[in-house]
């Protein structure tokens, strides 16, 4: 599963905190804007991993632990007594079975922000946009959702009131409006990127 090394190489671990209800340990992580751009793209499923067992030293058996992964990230481990997970649980004695991911859906209020913002749209003109990864960027107190992704960490973009813009984090003017609504922007946008990496330098 080499996209969960991917995010491992991308994040920081912050800290640990014990839940109880579900029992089990959580993980906070923290990204850099440029990392967190990246896992916001690729990384967006959501599973509970099982298969995994660790040696109990008090039972003297392998234990299965439960695992839940949000952005290809391990954010929580599911056991009893997890304040004491390193000395009941032999960390070095880990058994691999039969893996099974249980992926969760989980609502993305970005793209309920975009969709609303293009509601003038035809249903085929917003599957032509990159909706399902769409994300909130922040830039001199102003909000923006990504609806391309021109894959080299810029972005064609909508407000909130429906203006399209172009952001180009190289460029001295990193915000720029290229369309007064989504209309207007499908005028210049066919379903093919490459036609826009003139608008994204200029």
């Amino acid at each position: 599963m080499p996209n969960l090394k991917e995010v491992i190489n991308l994040s920081k671990i912050y800290g640990i905190s014990f839940t109880y209800n579900p029992k089990g340990i959580y993980i906070s992580r923290g990204y850099s804007p440029k990392n967190f751009e990246i896992i916001n793209r690729k990384h967006k499923i959501n599973f509970n991993l099982t298969g995994i067992s660790v040696f109990n030293r008090k039972e003297k058996i392998f234990k299965p632990i439960k695992l839940y992964y949000q952005s290809n990230g391990l954010t929580k481990i599911e056991v009893d007594e997890p304040e004491y997970l390193h000395k009941i649980f032999d960390l070095n004695r880990i058994q691999k079975e039969s893996i099974e991911l249980e992926f969760i859906k989980v609502e993305n209020p970005d793209r309920k922000i975009a969709e609303k913002a293009l509601k003038s749209l035809s249903k085929e003109q917003i599957q032509l946009l990159e909706l399902d990864y769409t994300f909130e960027i922040e830039f001199d107190e102003k909000l923006y959702y990504t609806i391309l992704d021109m894959e080299d960490g810029n972005y064609i973009a909508v407000d909130k009131v429906g203006k399209i813009y172009r952001l180009n984090h190289d460029h001295k003017q990193r915000v720029k409006l290229l369309a007064e609504n989504a209309n207007v922007f499908f005028e210049l946008y066919n379903g093919e990127k490459n036609e826009l990496e003139k608008i994204m330098s200029e």
